[in-house]
């Protein structure tokens, strides 16, 4: 297993009145290393799975555990990995950490499916995709 790690900023526009970050930006953020995580192990930009191959990957179901806030100016350490993978649907694990702490601040479970964006059907993961996922299972 090699899980996918990345570190974001906390930027200016992320933050609420309480100078935390507001909640529906932590889905931002995870889906920025969705994105990121793609294109670093297929060696393609995210965008050409969406434009070139017509394959989208909805998030179909999402819970989130906040369990401490990230101020602006603050990295987060984004690691995803992969808890199960079926024919066309996987469930992702977004745990998010306050810079080098090893303290889990933030934790998501998601589950995706994949699609042919010209029809919004249901298809099996193509092989080089599958083969990213199941690089990342934990």
């Amino acid at each position: 297993m090699t899980a996918y790690e990345t570190t974001l900023p906390v930027r200016f526009g992320q933050v609420d009145y309480a100078g935390i970050m507001f909640y529906p930006r932590f889905f931002d953020n995870f889906h920025a290393a969705f994105e990121d995580m793609f294109g670093d192990r297929l060696g393609v930009p995210y965008m050409s799975i969406l434009t070139d191959r017509r394959i989208g990957f909805p998030t179909v179901s999402i819970t989130t555990d906040f369990k401490k806030p990230f101020r602006f100016g603050e990295p987060m350490r984004l690691v995803v990995d992969v808890l199960r993978i079926g024919t066309s649907s996987a469930t992702l694990r977004y745990r998010g950490f306050n810079g080098d702490s090893d303290e889990v601040s933030v934790e998501a479970q998601g589950t995706i499916v994949v699609i042919d964006l010209d029809t919004f059907e249901t298809m099996p993961f193509p092989d080089d995709i599958r083969a990213v996922l199941e690089d990342l299972t934990a």
